[in-house]
């Protein structure tokens, strides 16, 4: 069935199949593909099937429908391939073919396990002799050249080299899954003459991955499904073989599928046979046990070399936190910070100036990496301003700073004080941060509210400022 395949301007993806004689598009949402898209009319364009051809219709767009670049004018019938540009959306044509979607017919199919299992018990049939020292002989020989690790890309071609040798193949590919859900992804290929493989057929990946079985096509011409494509038989290919990358995972009794191998060949004098399938499982088993443990490899390397980017990360950001409190006379002062991950965003600082203790505590909103560097921001703000005029002024300056470097959707919460060692009195400014609190000698308890909104979303925001009092025996805890 023909589709369109809709990419939106963040990178989104759908798939629309055409199921309809007219389907509309659009921004109205009455229509069949709506596109919540400011530069479409309510009724865009139209994609109409007539004598089983698909055309292009314009509906009298005001910005107008291009088709591969040319705006169009007239009905236009779609090709294969063809894209589609409404505004901000790439819609592109594709004609699937009904046949290919179904099984293909004539096509032996093989259990992958049953052929991998080879047996070793001597046999009296010379042929048989034969077919057994041929895969050995080819197992051996990929053991030894794929025992040393490499690159994943390299180990990728080092079985095609293996898969080429093996069989006689004008064509071969690798194919993985990958991504959330999963998808068939070509991540090798080769051709003898000519440029790569592009894409496979779907009821081939699709046969071999789901049912984790082998497929030899041992004449393209022969087989209903395939010998009426032209996609197909433009490429010339006469006979074509498919087996799965699947191995036993530790500690699992199921077998899992990662992948499958594709060879094919341009030869009209040479088909496939059983042998060749049987080998190509047998490789494709190999293959995939050694995919999967370099797949892991890297992923646990570059799990090693975030890890190390990670701690020396968290030592930088350890270092812009105060190392000791600073010395007030008759006064204790203490801080500490204990991030739940390796860096954070939460942040605390100390300084005297002019015989007054600057003091003050953020916690930027999120976590991780993200935060980190807003942190650093934050700092950097606070020990350039925290000085300047009142502590309302300051907090201000400290925000319109917060807000010119901050992303969208990031904010911190902060409090700053002031406090006059001589009197005792503290002027703050609390800007949507947990209240702090002070515990009085007799017990009793206050908290300190007065400020405004929290730092990075309003650049213009007003800040009022309070003052309170520590008589001896009061404790002032600023906490996030």
């Amino acid at each position: 069935m023909a589709e369109l395949k809709i990419q939106t301007a963040d990178g989104s993806r759908e798939r629309f199949p055409l199921s309809k004689p007219r389907i509309t598009i659009g921004r109205a949402r009455s229509s069949d593909v709506f596109l919540p898209d400011q530069w479409l009319s309510r009724h865009h364009a139209a994609v109409e099937q007539r004598l089983g051809s698909y055309y292009l219709l314009d509906l009298g767009s005001k910005n107008g429908t291009l088709l591969n670049g040319e705006r169009v004018t007239a009905d236009r019938r779609l090709r294969d391939g063809d894209v589609i540009t409404l505004g901000e959306h790439l819609l592109a044509f594709s004609l699937e073919d009904e046949l290919e979607e179904r099984p293909p017919e004539g096509t032996r199919v093989f259990s992958a396990k049953e052929l991998s299992d080879i047996k070793t018990k001597p046999s009296i049939d010379p042929e048989e002799l034969a077919r057994q020292n041929r895969i050995l002989s080819v197992l051996s020989e990929a053991a030894r050249q794929l025992i040393v690790h490499r690159p994943i890309d390299e180990l990728f071609e080092k079985v095609l080299d293996l898969l080429f040798e093996a069989v006689p193949a004008e064509r071969g590919a690798i194919m993985l899954l990958e991504g959330t859900p999963p998808e068939p992804t070509i991540k090798a290929s080769r051709s003898r003459q000519g440029g790569p493989i592009a894409r496979l057929s779907r009821s081939i990946v699709r046969r071999v991955l789901e049912k984790k079985e082998a497929l030899l096509i041992s004449s393209v011409m022969d087989d209903a499904s395939f010998s009426t494509q032209d996609s197909i038989l433009a490429t010339g290919i006469r006979s074509a073989m498919s087996a799965p990358l699947w191995y036993t995972a530790t500690g699992s009794e199921e077998d899992e599928v990662i992948g499958l191998v594709y060879v094919d060949s341009l030869m009209a004098s040479h088909s496939f046979t059983e042998e060749d399938v049987r080998i190509l499982t047998a490789l494709a088993n190999v293959a995939a046990a050694k995919i999967e443990n370099a797949r892991l490899l890297e992923e646990n390397l570059e799990k090693r070399v975030l890890e190390e980017e990670m701690r020396t990360a968290a030592e930088i950001q350890r270092g812009l936190l105060p190392d000791h409190a600073p010395t007030v006379p008759g006064y204790g002062v203490v801080g500490s910070n204990r991030p739940c991950r390796t860096v954070g965003g939460d942040y605390y600082d100390f300084g005297m100036d002019g015989g007054r203790l600057h003091f003050a505590l953020g916690d930027v909103s999120g976590k991780g990496t993200g935060a980190a560097l807003l942190m650093t921001v934050l700092r950097a703000a606070v020990r350039g301003h925290w000085g300047e005029g009142e502590p309302a002024e300051a907090v201000s300056r400290i925000n319109r700073t917060v807000c010119q470097n901050v992303t969208p959707g990031k904010y911190v919460t902060f409090f700053m004080g002031r406090l006059d060692p001589e009197t005792g009195s503290v002027a703050y400014v609390n800007a949507g941060h947990n209240p702090p609190i002070v515990v009085r000698a007799d017990g009793s308890l206050d908290t300190l509210t007065t400020g405004g909104v929290v730092l990075g979303l309003f650049d213009e925001g007003a800040y009022e400022q309070a003052t309170t009092r520590l008589d001896r025996g009061d404790v002032l805890v600023v906490f996030s």
